[in-house]
């Protein structure tokens, strides 16, 4: 008799659910030296995502090309390479349990031989066909959802866009710490897709350090109030303007801009597709640790949109050069609001 309770009480163990696991990143560090836990995907397999050290390219340095960025943190990271034109997605879906507030961080970085370009309708793809003599040199990080395909960039299938390369930006990036909130994501599974498409020449980008952080609702991960991070947000509905708060560990500088994929008669017209500069950049300075509060104003296409729905969601992202380091950028969405009665737009 004894043996038989203990094997219906290991049976109904079984049989009652246990608790949410905790979100995590597995392999977000590379340091197995391999891509374990990632998926990812080649689209002519002319190139690849690798786990490497050092500053060797892992394709490039048997032709002798230029050496990449060392891991910024650790041993190994991930990094892509290519022969020739190629389109390397690294992916991994994520379980975000329900109650709980959610902190994204991952260092970002890259190197290309070619000026950063991205076409118009946006999209991943490197043939010619699709590309129709545009070029794409490009490097983006996005939240997405589980079902969407993997090369999407499809507002409706984008939830949020951490990074992404902005046509005749910088063609080298140093390790930069991204961070974004994706609490209102609980209880939901999300894609984390790191997407380069490498339509000219050589496109290395790197990442590292991938980690995701729970704490109960309203409250910060340990040691993050001691950390660049992004604080309240205080909309003025005369204007159209929005207060955000952003905390700093020390002196530097800080720069801010916005993007919405919501409609516009202007983005309409120059039949663009896609996120569109909603916010004008902004740049401060950070004298010393503690808060800063950066005004964010709309721009023209922002207004007109505010003056017909009184409201916009934007997705604000805020880079911080400390002196003498290097730079971080946190992203989160926020919303433009403004009275019904407003005349004008500062």
């Amino acid at each position: 008799m004894t043996r038989i309770a203990l094997i219906a009480v290991a049976l109904l163990a079984l049989l009652v659910p246990g608790g949410a696991a905790a979100a995590t990143v597995v392999n977000g560090d590379f340091e197995t030296g391999t891509l374990s836990g990632w998926h990812a995907r080649r689209a002519t397999e002319a190139g690849s995502w690798f786990a490497y050290k050092g500053t060797d390219a892992p394709i490039g340095s048997k032709r002798g090309d230029d050496p990449v960025q060392a891991p910024p943190q650790g041993a190994y990271a991930a990094i892509t390479d290519e022969a020739n034109p190629d389109t390397l997605v690294l992916y991994q879906d994520i379980a975000l349990e329900p109650g709980r507030s959610h902190w994204l961080s991952l260092l970002a970085y890259y190197n290309s031989d070619k000026p950063i370009a991205v076409p118009t309708p946006d999209t991943l793809a490197v043939d010619d066909e699709v590309l129709r003599g545009q070029r794409n040199q490009q490097y983006r990080i996005d939240v997405l959802r589980p079902t969407a395909p993997l090369e999407s960039v499809d507002p409706a299938d984008v939830l949020l866009t951490l990074f992404r390369t902005m046509p005749g930006g910088p063609k080298a990036m140093p390790p930069t710490r991204i961070t974004a909130d994706l609490s209102g994501f609980a209880g939901q599974t999300v894609r984390l897709r790191i997407a380069t498409a490498a339509h000219e020449e050589v496109f290395n980008a790197g990442v590292d350090a991938v980690s995701i952080s729970a704490v109960p609702p309203g409250q910060s991960p340990p040691g993050r109030s001691k950390q660049f991070s992004l604080g309240r947000t205080k909309a003025n509905r005369s204007n159209g303007t929005l207060a955000l708060q952003v905390r700093v560990p020390g002196p530097g500088s800080l720069t801010a801009k916005g993007s919405s994929a919501a409609p516009t008669n202007a983005v309409r017209a120059s039949k663009a597709k896609g996120p569109w500069q909603a916010i004008k950049p902004v740049n401060v300075k950070a004298p010393k640790a503690g808060t800063v509060t950066i005004t964010l104003r709309p721009t023209q296409a922002a207004r007109a949109v505010l003056r017909r729905k009184h409201k916009l969601r934007v997705k604000v992202t805020v880079t911080y050069v400390p002196a003498g380091g290097s730079p971080e950028a946190a992203s989160l969405p926020v919303t433009l609001r403004l009275a019904h009665l407003s005349k004008k737009l500062d």
